[in-house]
């Protein structure tokens, strides 16, 4: 029995490692990530893929720490596209050390801003997806 639960628990490992190495962080769609600030913020890096598939890697106070792979239906892509589509990606926003920064990269345009008011929507939909 307890053989059979090793070797489950082993097969479990591989698959989870070899479908996150299938996915190449450089084909998303869309990044979004967190850096570090002096208190306790989430550090973590996501991709989003057109299929819906989402590679997650939390770093530092996030729920989830490593590498992770998920999939969120069609339709919640498209909502995140029609919100990046409305996004000013040329904004420049003074940065604070002290603050965490937001990145968003989409379609070769990178964003990085401390305030979300700008991209209210888009966090929220992005924050909603169940990690």
């Amino acid at each position: 029995m307890m053989r059979f639960i090793f070797l489950l628990l082993l097969a479990v490992m591989l698959v989870t490692c070899s479908s996150s190495k299938n996915i190449k962080k450089e084909n998303a769609f869309l990044y979004y990530g967190k850096t570090q600030c002096l208190g306790k913020c989430p550090v973590f890096d996501m991709y989003l893929f057109k299929d819906g598939k989402i590679l997650y890697q939390g770093f530092k106070n996030v729920s989830k720490l490593g590498v992770h792979v998920y999939t969120i239906k069609i339709e919640d892509v498209e909502k995140i596209k029609k919100e990046l589509e409305k996004i000013d990606f040329t904004t420049k926003e003074k940065l604070t050390r002290d603050l965490p920064n937001t990145t968003l990269m989409f379609q070769g345009k990178r964003l990085t801003i401390q305030q979300k008011d700008k991209v209210q929507k888009l966090i929220f939909l992005l924050e909603n997806i169940k990690i």
